[in-house]
């Protein structure tokens, strides 16, 4: 395995020739990459669509296609992220104008055949490196990367910091979780645009209607819970309604017709701090009340959490 890079690396070559694809395996293999080939742009496609290779290899040109038009294709899926390094391997020296529109669509370097086995690798376990890196960091971070609220790590260490808070000073705190009426609406297999489009249409509107004390996280593809510390049973309830009508007016003022955002529903649950309540509780009695709201086909659009 390369110096100083924990996880076994996974590497596309995407080359029609043959020739080229072993020259790169042949460099790559003993050096401990694992190595995937694809001759063509859609079979690469398919390749990434089920794995997430830590960088990927390809040729100028393809039958299919045009390597710099694959590379945009890449980055917009799903499984290629904006840390994922894609180099150029041409046949022959690019000219200069090539080897700008190649870095304009996101290649990391243009190098061409034969390559210097040294430089390679040394070029690849710099950037393989650099995204594994960066890989760990972000999904050991505390924020959704859609929003930039807190995920369901951050949100829970959050919480504690502020049960703890509301705990010295004998305040209330308050965790109000929102959804859609129809929980499943926006979770079609691979409807990840639809899903990233409702967070952050939802988010905006968070940001509007809560305090600047108010902690907002994302619980899942379309829930999201705010912490609102000082906050009593009464003030949550109004909370939640501003936050519902708020949605409720954009869906009427002529902007994008999302039945989802006309439809949510919030549960709610409050405390006083000094009843000590787990901060996990605080999050699962919230979510319970929501569960309530989402199953009620009436109109409690909010829920408080009954035990």
């Amino acid at each position: 395995m390369p110096d100083n890079i924990e996880l076994t690396p996974l590497i596309l070559i995407v080359d029609e020739h043959e020739a080229h694809s072993h020259e790169l395996e042949r460099i790559l293999q003993p050096k401990g990459y694992v190595v995937l080939k694809a001759s063509t742009g859609q079979q690469a496609l398919d390749l990434s669509s089920k794995v997430s290779p830590d960088a990927v290899l390809l040729a100028r040109h393809l039958p299919d296609s045009d390597g710099i038009d694959l590379i945009r294709a890449l980055k917009a899926s799903a499984t290629i992220h904006g840390t994922t390094p894609i180099l150029i391997v041409a046949e022959e020296r690019l000219g200069k104008a090539e080897r700008l529109d190649a870095l304009a669509a996101g290649a990391w370097d243009v190098l061409e055949h034969p390559v210097d086995a040294n430089e390679l690798v040394l070029r690849l376990d710099t950037f393989v490196r650099a995204k594994q890196e960066t890989d760990r960091v972000r999904d050991e971070g505390l924020t959704d990367p859609v929003t930039g609220f807190y995920n369901v790590r951050g949100i829970l260490q959050r919480t504690r910091e502020l049960s703890a808070d509301a705990a010295r000073s004998d305040r209330p705190i308050t965790c109000i979780a929102v959804g859609s009426h129809r929980p499943e609406a926006l979770e079609p297999e691979g409807d990840d645009d639809r899903q990233g489009e409702f967070g952050g249409r939802i988010s905006s509107v968070l940001l509007d209607v809560t305090r600047a004390s108010d902690t907002l996280g994302r619980l899942g593809a379309n829930e999201f819970i705010i912490v609102a510390p000082g906050t009593s049973d009464e003030g949550a309830v109004r909370l939640a309604d501003r936050l519902l009508e708020a949605l409720q007016r954009r869906h009427d003022s002529g902007g994008e017709a999302v039945e989802e955002e006309s439809s949510l529903r919030a549960g709610l649950y409050s405390v006083v701090g000094s009843d000590n309540t787990a901060p996990e509780d605080l999050l699962l009695r919230a979510t319970m009340a929501l569960r309530k709201a989402q199953q009620d086909d009436g109109s409690f659009r909010v829920r408080a959490y009954e035990a």
